[in-house]
């Protein structure tokens, strides 16, 4: 029996750009140093911490960073028009070395025990104007994701060390004890 998803590896984005006009988009200090490489701009200028009013993530989620102001969430800054790295063609002026999220979006996959895609679907977080006329494959698929998952799982690890401290501090100190 075919996978009822199988159809959905024939994704094509068709550069609408909702995709980065309208969602936050996580970050990891991977995600940072990747852009830091590329437009030598300082961690404080490509991030923002979000409020959780402000994303629809649940609050059990590794990921939010105590302050001394509250739960944050950090995520690439965003103008007026979406992200601050959307260029007025509706391109990413930083593709090469964009996030891991920008590089999985829009794919939504849960794994088997075996490690094979078991459902993969398109996120619905926003309005996707793609055609199913390209091709990707489920390997790329999966190194995607594996390379999120190594990328996250030690940033999580760095915010939770971070909130197990006794003492608190503001946002700046975080990006230190990031690296930065």
């Amino acid at each position: 029996m075919a996978k009822a998803w199988k159809h959905l590896l024939n994704f094509r984005c068709t550069g609408c750009a909702n995709c980065c006009r309208e969602p936050i988009v996580l970050v990891t200090d991977e995600d940072i140093r990747r852009i830091i490489s590329h437009t030598s701009q300082k961690a404080s200028q490509i991030v923002r911490f979000y409020q959780p009013d402000e994303i629809d993530w649940s609050s059990r989620n590794p990921g939010w960073i105590t302050f001394k102001s509250g739960q944050r969430i950090m995520g690439l800054r965003r103008n007026r028009h979406g992200c601050q790295y959307l260029g007025k063609d509706d391109l990413c002026t930083i593709y090469e070395h964009r996030p891991i999220t920008c590089r999985r979006y829009p794919f939504d996959v849960e794994f088997d025990s075996e490690g094979n895609i078991e459902l993969l679907g398109i996120s619905n977080t926003v309005e996707c104007l793609y055609e199913l006329d390209g091709y990707n494959s489920p390997g790329q698929i999966k190194a995607l994701c594996k390379w999120e998952e190594e990328d996250e799982i030690p940033y999580f690890q760095k915010v939770k060390s971070w909130n197990r401290r006794k003492k608190t501090g503001g946002k700046r100190k975080f990006l230190k004890h990031l690296g930065f």
